[in-house]
Formats: C-alpha cells, sequence, structure tokens
C-alpha cells in the first residue's frame, strides 16, 4: 500500500528523482543568483536552454536512450517526466490564466488613448491598414514556411488524423464571430470575439468621452482601464520572470519525451524563424517599393535600428532610435513617426504576432494530425492578426501571441506542444523583434507617404 502511494500517487518511489530533485534544484539557484546579479534575462534564458538540453540527454544517457515502450518500465525515468512536466505545467497555467483579461484590457487601453490630438482620422486608418497589412503578410509567410517544411510532421504520436471542426460557409464564419454571450465566450476562449467586443467597448467609450454630461463618468472608467492594465502588466511581468526556471523543465522534458527528434524539430524551427525574418524583410521592401521609395535607401539607413532590436529583443526599448531615425533620416513626419511607431510596439509585431505564432499553429496541427485546408489557413491569419492588437507590448509578447493562436483556432489545450518552441526561445526572439521593429518602420514609412508626409529630399539623402 505504501508503495503504490509513493508510485502512483506522489511519483516519488525511486531514489534517483530525489537526485534529479537536487540537481534541478541547484539549477533553480544559479538562474535566481544570476538574477540577483542584475544578469541580463536574455543570458539567463540562454543559460536555461543549454542547461535543460544538457539535463535531458544526460538523463536520457543514464537510462540507455530508451524507445517508448520501455521507457514505461523505468520508473525513475517516468517519474522524472512527470515531474518536470509539472513544474512546465505550472508556468504554463499561469500563462494561460492571464489572457483573455490581458487582450481586454490591452485593447480597450489602445482604443481609447489612441492619439486625442489627431483630427486626421485618415491617419488612424492608414497606419493601421499598414500595421495590420504587414502582420497579415508575416502569417501567410508562416504558414507556408511550416507547410512547405513540413515543420511538426513526425513529431511526437498522433492517433489518426482529427479534425478541427466542421466546414462552414464563409458568411457563417463571420456571423460567428460576433458573440452573442461574451462571458460564454471568454469562458470557451473565443478570441476573435473577445476582441471585437473590446474594440466596440473602446470606441463606445472614445464617443461618450466628447459629451459633457460623460465626461468625468469616463474619466472614472479610463482610469479603472488604465489601473486593471497595470495591473494586468504587472502580473504578466511577473509570471515572465519565472521563464527560466520553466525553460530547464520544458526543454529536459521535450529531450526526455522526444530524443534526438526533438533537437531536430527545434533545429528546424529556428532556421525557419531567421528564414523568416529575412523574407519578411524583403517583404518589407516590395511595400516600400509599391510606394515608391527606394527600400536599399531604407536597409541602409534603418540597418543600426535592426541591430539594437536584434541585440536588445525589446521593440520598446528600440522605440527611440526608431522615431530618431524615421524623422532625422527618413525625413518622416513627427505626427506619424511618434504614432505608427508607437502603435506598433503594441500592435501588429509582425514576428510575435504575425510568423511565429501561425508556424507554432501549424507545428501543433501536425503533431495532431489536423488537416490544414484554406478555411483553417484563413482563421490562422485571421487569428493572428486580431491576436496581435492584444498583446501590447508585453514582455515574452511572443509567448503570449502563441497562446492567443492556440485558442482562437481551437487547440486551447494543446498549448504543451509548444515546449519545444517556448524552450527556443531566446534563440528565436532576437529574430522575431528585428521582424517587429522593420515592420513599424516600414509601416511609418508607407503611412507618411500615402499621407504625403515625408520630405523626399530627407529621405533619399546620403
Amino acid at each position: 500500500m505504501n508503495q503504490e502511494f509513493f508510485t502512483h500517487f506522489l511519483k516519488l518511489s525511486s531514489p534517483q528523482i530525489f537526485i534529479i530533485f537536487a540537481v534541478l534544484f541547484g539549477i533553480f539557484f544559479c538562474i535566481k543568483r544570476m538574477r540577483d546579479k542584475k544578469i541580463n534575462f536574455s543570458l539567463r534564458m540562454l543559460f536555461a536552454l543549454f542547461v535543460g538540453l544538457f539535463l535531458g540527454f544526460i538523463l536520457q544517457h543514464l537510462a540507455a536512450y530508451p524507445d517508448a515502450n520501455e521507457a514505461k518500465s523505468i520508473v525513475w525515468f517516468g517519474e522524472a517526466k512527470h515531474w518536470l512536466g509539472f513544474f512546465s505545467g505550472v508556468f504554463v497555467s499561469f500563462i494561460k490564466m492571464l489572457v483573455i483579461p490581458l487582450i481586454f484590457a490591452c485593447i480597450i487601453k489602445v482604443i481609447i488613448e489612441i492619439d486625442k490630438d489627431m483630427k486626421i482620422t485618415a491617419l488612424i486608418g492608414t497606419s493601421l491598414f499598414w500595421i495590420l497589412f504587414s502582420t497579415a503578410l508575416a502569417a501567410m509567410l508562416g504558414v507556408f514556411l511550416a507547410l512547405s517544411f513540413g515543420l511538426g510532421e513526425g513529431f511526437g504520436q498522433t492517433e489518426g488524423t482529427r479534425q478541427i471542426r466542421e466546414i462552414s460557409s464563409f458568411t457563417d464564419i463571420l456571423k460567428n464571430l460576433i458573440p452573442s454571450n461574451i462571458i460564454n465566450a471568454m469562458a470557451k476562449e473565443n478570441i476573435i470575439a473577445i476582441v471585437l467586443f473590446a474594440f466596440f467597448v473602446g470606441i463606445c467609450a472614445k464617443n461618450i468621452s466628447k459629451k459633457d454630461e460623460y465626461a468625468k463618468p469616463f474619466e472614472s472608467f479610463k482610469n479603472l482601464v488604465l489601473s486593471f492594465y497595470g495591473l494586468m502588466m504587472h502580473m504578466t511581468a511577473a509570471v515572465i520572470r519565472f521563464m527560466p526556471y520553466a525553460v530547464v523543465c520544458m526543454m529536459a522534458n521535450v529531450i526526455l519525451s522526444n530524443g534526438f527528434e526533438a533537437i531536430k524539430t527545434a533545429g528546424l524551427f529556428i532556421i525557419l524563424t531567421y528564414a523568416a525574418m529575412i523574407l519578411m524583410f524583403l517583404v518589407h521592401f516590395a511595400l516600400l517599393l509599391s510606394q515608391g521609395l527606394n527600400p536599399l535607401t531604407y536597409a541602409k539607413k534603418a540597418f543600426p535600428v535592426w541591430l539594437f532590436a536584434f541585440s536588445s529583443r525589446s521593440s520598446v526599448a528600440t522605440l527611440p532610435l526608431s522615431i530618431s531615425t524615421l524623422q532625422e533620416r527618413l525625413g518622416v513626419s513627427s505626427a506619424v513617426a511618434n504614432f505608427v511607431a508607437s502603435i506598433s510596439t503594441t500592435t501588429g509585431l509582425n514576428g510575435c504576432a504575425g510568423y511565429f505564432p501561425a508556424m507554432a499553429a501549424v507545428f501543433v496541427a501536425a503533431v495532431l494530425g489536423v488537416e490544414l485546408d484554406f478555411s483553417f489557413i484563413l482563421m490562422i491569419v485571421l487569428v493572428a492578426v486580431l491576436g496581435s492588437l492584444g498583446i501590447a507590448g508585453v514582455p515574452g509578447s511572443a509567448t503570449m501571441a502563441a497562446s492567443i493562436m492556440l485558442a482562437g483556432i481551437g487547440f486551447g489545450e494543446n498549448f504543451m506542444l509548444l515546449s519545444l518552441i517556448l524552450a527556443v526561445d531566446p534563440i528565436v526572439d532576437m529574430a522575431r523583434t528585428a521582424s517587429n521593429v522593420s515592420g513599424a518602420m516600414t509601416s511609418a514609412l508607407c503611412t507618411a507617404k500615402n499621407l504625403k508626409a515625408i520630405d523626399l529630399q530627407i529621405y533619399k539623402k546620403d
């Protein structure tokens, strides 16, 4: 009876598991010491990545690289997978807990705070078009690359082919985007419905603020939204702070569960992410060329901004450099440069909200054996665009975008399949951030050209 209690309930029946715990908590202590010494978060993530990878291979080696059937008979091996999965799962649960309230708060904040001094609605409409259009192109690029190279195929085990939903007509799909019960939509993690409702709330709140009788109530509402937004950002930052610890467990568990196949798949995902970054630069060049702007001039002047974004892994930290480059070196008017570059840190995000979650969606679909038809691909692109409105500059925004994507296409319960992708996050985040910043600058330039708010002499000047 006691043996059953420790084996099946606690899963702490082997002496090896206590040694593994000691090693794991020793790694956690090292990560904490790195944080106490103010070592860069990126370096801590890379440390966690490689240590988790090393730990997974050591455990695989000690178990003599068992196949799936052999692994079931090794008690300590199964217990190690259980506890590593538990620590990973706790982190994932906290991330998923924040998705719905964070989207709701972020979108309402974006709407009610949209530049009060802007009298030309064309600026808002044009800039949002270019920001979201480039994100849609990024999502399509991510789907194309993932499908072309079979990302996720042969990874893990699938039980036949699953159908995600019945085939619906285009009008039914559009009609179902409007929630008849917002509480039910939140409970079911209907991301698109939540985005539309939040937009509706934000727009109506913006409109009533212009009426004298609602001016004071609106200020109270606005303060409530800003306070809630600040609270959600603080909670998100608190959760993301523990990401290095989770990455150790994720990477080790992925290696234990999948062995060398995991490294092969991770390597492919990294390669495809950097290929997507390069191809997105070419897409940005094509967008500029369509507006009569020389893309080589843009590349030459924007390169220092890309490099800073790539190394800092922060779109927000790059914002001052982006704005100054747009104004001083590319001739964009102050209003357009400040508005578009700023809103692009909360909306769009070609890398984090575009090709990255799209590739993640195809990866999960392939693992689950789901057939990707045209309507499913269209839904991925739509969720990527709308989801990009709800991750407002959050630290670890790509993790949140991936969670939003899976929830939006009906795979919310399969988030743990992204453990492999999240484990290599530090490597791919550099490419994503460079894409985000380049997309923001391209959107600003296209907007300025459309609104005749660009000094072409400054743009062409060396």
